[in-house]
């Protein structure tokens, strides 16, 4: 558009191009139908439709229904926006059929999830029964009979860390590494290696599917320190026994489930957004 110095729009060149969009609606017309059958579409008289098509001219009459059209979709751009609003329409339907599937897969992923949460809960809930409070209390009181002369408490299972002339407790698992971890800690040692590496490593908060795994897989390897080997780890100075032993070990159970389900929650997450991105640009 141009401005007058008056600062008055002139608005002649968007009525020029409207002009020109009319005649080259009317000039399609009589190229495809003839004048007879422009002048039937846009119901005027033939001799008007030949008139404005050779002189550049439209009446007001012919400016009318050659408006008129436009409105209802007669010619080639309309039947072009046509094609592709209908071509969009059927990208939707799609989209939206996709979104369905989706749906029932992450509907039935989830089932499974909580299924699989609801029998490690199960799972805890047993182990909490046999070795709770109650047998905590048991073993507790019979602690000094189930100790040996050095008072590491005897287990079944993987032997006990060596006794070691440098270390009061050799059961108790230290972040700062020594020449005789190997041969103090025994079959403990790559556990507390792994641990060692894994509390460096990973940050105490965080999220993402990446963070839930290594605090899965740190949980995992505390729980086989103090299941599996009787270990006792920082901060604590002294060995654990007893409902302290216990109330260690449950906490990091609860914990290991409830990383668990996130991890698995994040990665429906994750696939579901990757489906919908794939199926888009696959559309377009």
């Amino acid at each position: 558009m141009k401005t007058t110095e008056h600062g008055i729009e002139d608005s002649r060149d968007v009525e020029n191009m409207y002009h020109m969009r009319l005649m080259t609606l009317l000039q399609e017309l009589v190229r495809e139908r003839g004048y007879k059958g422009a002048a039937r579409v846009l119901e005027i008289d033939q001799r008007t439709v030949a008139e404005s098509a050779k002189t550049g001219r439209l009446s007001r009459r012919t400016r009318e229904a050659l408006e008129r059209a436009l409105q209802e979709g007669v010619g080639s751009a309309a039947a072009r926006q046509r094609e592709r609003n209908d071509k969009l329409e059927e990208r939707v339907e799609a989209l939206e059929s996709e979104v369905e599937a989706l749906g029932k897969e992450v509907r039935r992923r989830l089932s499974k999830v909580e299924g699989a949460v609801d029998a490690l809960g199960r799972d805890d809930d047993v182990w909490a029964k046999t070795t709770g409070a109650g047998h905590a209390g048991a073993g507790h009181s019979r602690q000094g009979a189930a100790e040996g002369e050095d008072g590491a408490p005897e287990r079944e299972g993987s032997p006990a860390p060596k006794a070691s002339m440098q270390r009061e407790y050799p059961e108790l698992v230290t972040l700062e590494p020594a020449d005789d971890d190997g041969e103090v800690f025994g079959e403990a040692w790559p556990l507390i290696a792994e641990w060692r590496e894994l509390k460096e490593s990973h940050p105490n908060e965080g999220k993402g599917l990446e963070w839930l795994a290594g605090r899965e897989r740190l949980l995992e390897v505390e729980l086989e320190l103090l299941e599996g080997h009787g270990m006792t780890l920082p901060p604590e100075k002294q060995p654990l026994h007893g409902l302290d032993r216990s109330g260690q070990v449950s906490w990091r159970r609860k914990a290991l489930f409830d990383a668990r389900r996130a991890r698995a929650r994040s990665e429906i997450v994750t696939w579901v957004w990757r489906a919908l991105t794939l199926r888009w640009w696959t559309l377009q």
